[in-house]
């Protein structure tokens, strides 16, 4: 007989899996939401051109549509594009298709608790954009770090960025609608009204996030939720503190050299909404 705690387990586990997966289905509206985010892009060509010159090796963890692999990648750098989602990943082969440098990324359908790389093949990881938030344990976050770690050559660079925990926006009401947004979706011309709210376990540190997709009021009507939403999509989110960052980037075997509060270099603070982190691997030592 199955126990209440295994019930339960089961049923986050299902839950986990939705809010890792069902927001990355859809590339053409994710590309089109997250289209005018720059500021993560402008940070990672800098980071590589600084550490690697005009051409160097580069794992990406969580890929995604290539919105960064690909000005990576059109810099002269060779890029390891690791992602689960194979959606995500056939957006990536099309916004790259007909470019001469596409050849330099290498796409992988690939968990980055376990990098199909060998050992110190690259000389810098990047995990952009809170990719490291879908793992969901501590357990999950050191064995992704003791992999970057692991593929790093010595001197190797390791960075990333994941939102900074707000508390006040964790404890928002959790059945209050959030941000609704009238828009078109850019493939199939269809409009829809967006909004959002959340749940937060502070047991597991993960943000249950619901992203709803409804049919629009009439122009000039108030938008109000409907009892069941047109099109639920699932989202979740670990909560990962400053702490645990500098504790498992060090049992790793990371030193870290910066660790900021936005892609301009502030220092983290109660406005910071991302925590921008760099890490090194070491250089062998002399005998």
């Amino acid at each position: 007989m199955t126990s209440r705690a295994e019930k339960r387990q089961a049923a986050l586990e299902r839950l986990l899996h939705r809010g890792t997966t069902d927001h990355y289905v859809d590339a053409a509206l994710y590309d089109f939401e997250y289209g005018e985010r720059t500021d993560d892009i402008r940070w990672y060509r800098k980071l590589a051109r600084d550490h690697l010159g005009e051409g160097g090796h580069i794992a990406e963890l969580g890929a995604g549509t290539g919105r960064i692999t690909a000005p990576l990648a059109r810099d002269g750098h060779q890029l390891e594009a690791i992602d689960l989602m194979p959606s995500m990943l056939e957006g990536l082969q099309a916004r790259t298709a007909d470019e001469d440098w596409a050849e330099r990324i290498t796409v992988h359908e690939a968990d980055m608790r376990d990098l199909p790389l060998a050992d110190h093949c690259v000389e810098l990881v990047i995990a952009p954009f809170n990719a490291l938030m879908h793992l969901y344990t501590w357990r999950d976050l050191l064995t992704c770090f003791e992999e970057a770690f692991r593929v790093l050559g010595p001197g190797g660079t390791f960075a990333f960025d994941v939102q900074l925990p707000d508390l006040e926006w964790l404890m928002w009401d959790a059945d209050e609608r959030h941000a609704a947004t009238r828009f078109t979706h850019p493939e199939t011309g269809e409009v829809e009204i967006y909004s959002t709210n959340h749940r937060y376990d502070h047991a597991t540190q993960i943000c249950h996030i619901c992203l709803y997709y409804d049919e629009p009021p009439p122009r000039g009507r108030r938008f109000q939720p409907p009892p069941k939403p047109k099109r639920l999509v699932r989202l979740a989110h670990r909560q990962i503190y400053p702490e645990e960052i500098r504790a498992l980037a060090s049992i790793a075997g990371f030193e870290l050299m910066r660790h900021e509060g936005d892609f301009r270099g502030r220092a983290l603070d109660v406005a910071s909404e991302s925590q921008t982190v760099v890490c090194r691997k070491p250089p062998a030592r002399r005998r």
